[in-house]
């Protein structure tokens, strides 16, 4: 017997009406068996929901009706297997409502498996000339998407407006078509020529460029919040977090962070610890210790904090050195830009072993790189401001692949926190120190170069209802690795977690060590595995910034607005004595339960009214302020600050 559906023509014709009108909503999808479901009647609501109107009980309508429930039907209507009939295909607006379901009614719901319709990888129409599809966008090879599997990480999410992307950096180009309306700016640099120009415009078009947009190249996390500030002193990534930003790009190395050189850490290490990153690129030959003749294994900063995560390069054009010889100045044959090593130069022996060249000009290397990511790409910025390469780039490159990647993360599960966001970028990253050429550089490339899609389904796994973590395939000898943020089941096979490296994974339901397992930590690791059905389930959403108390002395009245760049906008009427505030950048519209601030002054500087509001939301103030000429009014969003004036008397409206 099929699911009844009580569903009068009105309301039906209501729903055709209204669909136009509704906007996009998280959808998830799920099969469910589900004993006696013929019992369960559903109506139709105005909005083309379902509502359990005749439930086998009072708790399981509750449950049900606590929830938006688009669809419930039968998965395989025409099968006749009696097991087949109890599947039901249900899309909800949240996976709480059928966790809820088997946890109250197991033996009603005795089976959950989460399901994504159509998904396929996404190759926008800027993919660049790699795409199997046609490309709009610049005409030019993208190999560093191919290489981190970009494409395939899209056909799973392009980001979500909830994650805030902070980018500490030079000019990001508020007039070019990547960043117009999606970009908020605490800073901005009105500078037309250099790195000043370029630099902040290229690392933000790896990172958040809008994709499918026809031109330029499509950013890794093209549909997350972006804020942008200045670079080379935390000052700035400060403000970022105050902002509301959760996860930070500083493509920027000093060889010491200056007099709060601890101070900062302990804060990073805070800010880590409640969920916040900062990603950085490790720097670029001889940043530090110029003078020596030795090769680029300084440790530049804020990377080589231990809490940053820390970025070089890798090049990501040719897969054999057969497909790149040339013969180099002096003779001697050689390839270039070979795909995961290092070096940019390989001299050829005769025996075809590669060996690096030109060392000492290389990227950074060293023991506290985390992770790789391609190096060289089209840069947007340099193209902008009329700077001769257009393509090429090194570590400043590199960073915004894995913050744009951690935007993607958090985009199907913001519940990561920190320690298991970075846990899951390195299990997932590709091997690369065994490769030829990468020999000299062993255990100083950190755990690999990033994939973007193993990156993002593993997160994604993490939060299925019954889903499996699969970790397998690589050998660890250091890092600390964690997940324990709502894993159903976690299947470890062919992997090694051994000498410095130590294992922390808890799930609601099993862990299973499959053959080629080998857990062998010294002194300095551990392992710990738990099971805690207890482990919350379902979505989790962004919270107002937590206040830190600034490391640097408090500047008032310092100008943090862009120029003509208003954030918000602001009106007075006379005549109803209310005072409205518009939210005017897009970024700040889909940012969601942080706070702004709004204080209207008289002209001697009284403070004659506060009130505080709620993003995305516009606010109103009833206020009477028309004995006064003029009107000052403060909006303070984070460090964020903005002063209107209102002229009551002349504007008489």
């Amino acid at each position: 017997m099929k699911v009844r559906y009580i569903l009068s023509f009105l309301l039906l014709f209501a729903a055709i009406l209204n669909a136009q009108e509704v906007p996009d909503e998280d959808r998830y999808y799920f099969y469910v068996t589900i004993k006696n479901a013929e019992n369960l009647v559903f109506s139709k609501n105005e909005d083309g929901t379902l509502s359990l109107s005749a439930p086998t009980s009072i708790e399981e309508a509750a449950i049900y009706n606590s929830y938006k429930i688009y669809e419930f039907e039968r998965a395989f209507p025409g099968s006749r297997r009696s097991l087949l009939q109890e599947v039901y295909r249900v899309v909800t607006n949240r996976v709480e409502l059928i966790g809820s379901l088997w946890r109250t009614f197991p033996e009603k719901y005795t089976k959950v498996d989460q399901f994504y319709p159509n998904e396929t990888a996404f190759y926008p129409n800027d993919y660049g000339t790699t795409s199997p599809k046609k490309n709009l966008g610049k005409n030019l090879p993208l190999y560093d998407l191919d290489l981190i599997n970009a494409a395939e990480a899209w056909g799973i999410t392009r980001g979500s407006e909830k994650v805030v992307v902070g980018i500490s950096d030079a000019r990001v180009d508020s007039t070019n078509a990547e960043f117009k309306g999606r970009v908020t700016y605490l800073k901005y640099s009105n500078s037309t020529r250099g790195q000043q120009c370029a630099h902040g415009s290229n690392v933000a078009a790896i990172s958040i460029a809008r994709a499918d947009n026809a031109y330029g190249r499509p950013g890794i996390c093209s549909d997350c919040s972006v804020i942008s500030n200045g670079y080379g002193s935390f000052k700035y990534i400060e403000e970022l977090v105050a902002a509301g930003a959760r996860v930070i790009n500083a493509s920027w190395a000093t060889c010491k962070m200056g007099k709060f050189h601890k101070e900062i850490e302990k804060r990073i290490n805070e800010l880590y610890e409640d969920g916040i990153i900062i990603v950085a690129g490790a720097g670029n030959a001889k940043n530090c210790n110029g003078d020596d003749d030795f090769p680029p294994d300084d440790y530049a900063y804020p990377a080589s904090f231990e809490k940053v995560i820390s970025v070089t390069g890798v090049f990501s054009r040719f897969d054999s050195h057969l497909d790149s010889t040339f013969m180099d100045k002096d003779g001697y044959k050689s390839a270039q830009r070979l795909k995961d090593r290092h070096a940019k130069v390989h001299a050829i022996v005769n025996s075809g072993k590669v060996i690096p060249k030109y060392v000492k000009y290389a990227m950074q290397y060293n023991k506290s790189i985390d992770i790789c990511a391609p190096a060289q790409s089209y840069l947007l910025g340099n193209e902008l401001c009329d700077n001769e390469a257009v393509f090429g780039g090194a570590t400043s490159s590199t960073a915004p692949y894995i913050t744009g990647v951690i935007g993607l993360m958090w985009s199907v599960n913001y519940c990561l926190d920190a320690y298991e966001t970075e846990s899951i970028l390195k299990l997932t990253s590709a091997a690369i120190d065994h490769l030829p050429g990468n020999e000299r550089f062993k255990g100083q490339l950190g755990s690999g170069r990033v994939d973007a899609y193993k990156a993002v389904k593993m997160a994604r796994d993490m939060k299925e209802l019954m889903g499996n973590v699969n970790v397998s395939g690589r050998d660890f000898s250091r890092f600390h690795f964690r997940l324990k943020n709502s894993p159903y089941n976690i299947t470890v096979e062919n992997q090694t977690f051994r000498d410095s490296s130590s294992v922390a994974f808890t799930a609601r339901h099993g862990i299973v060590l499959k053959p080629g397992t080998r857990l062998a930590p010294d002194k300095n690791g551990y392992v710990s595995l738990g099971i805690d059905p207890a482990l919350p389930i379902g979505e989790c959403e962004p919270k107002p910034p937590k206040k830190y108390e600034s490391l640097y002395e408090e500047q008032t009245n310092r100008p943090v607005n862009t120029g003509n760049l208003y954030n918000f906008g602001v009106n007075y009427s006379s005549k109803n004595k209310q005072l409205a505030i518009r939210v005017k950048a897009a970024s700040l519209l889909r940012m969601k339960g942080v706070y702004y601030t709004v204080k209207v002054f008289s002209p001697d500087k009284r403070l004659l009214k506060e009130k505080r509001f709620t993003l995305p939301e516009d606010g109103s103030m009833n206020i009477d302020v028309n004995s006064y000429e003029f009107s000052d009014v403060l909006i303070t969003c984070g460090t964020r600050k903005e002063n209107h004036r209102i002229n009551t008397r002349a504007k008489g409206n």
